[in-house]
């Protein structure tokens, strides 16, 4: 599995079962040196769509729309052959992985 080939939406799961999208790539020339990645929690919380929950999640937590949402990302990852990559694998091959501050806003968050 070449890690030259990490595309932003790509998955990378550290070794507690977290998985991180990639959201940004850092190249130099044509050689991959660092991901930005994002917790897929996250991510998933700002997508829009939220608007069309069904009656499935009427009397539960948002949290079980957003853990279906994200268990759906990975299945379509691994169904369309797109490796998940190992954090620890970026890092032996020398690719640094940059984590996005969560404290910061979000750049789909709409502004009022």
């Amino acid at each position: 599995m070449s890690m030259q080939k990490i595309v932003e939406a790509d998955l990378v799961r550290d070794e507690y079962g977290n998985y991180y999208k990639v959201v940004g790539t850092h190249m130099e020339e044509d050689k991959l040196t660092g991901i930005e990645v994002s917790n897929l929690y996250f991510e998933k919380s700002f997508e829009s769509g939220v608007d069309s929950l069904d009656d499935t999640y009427k009397d539960k937590p948002f949290g079980v729309y957003i853990q279906d949402q994200v268990n759906a990302y990975i299945e379509a990852i691994q169904k369309n052959d797109r490796p998940i990559y190992g954090i620890r694998d970026l890092m032996v091959n020398r690719i640094n992985v940059f984590a996005v501050d969560i404290t910061q806003p979000h750049p789909k968050r709409i502004s009022y």
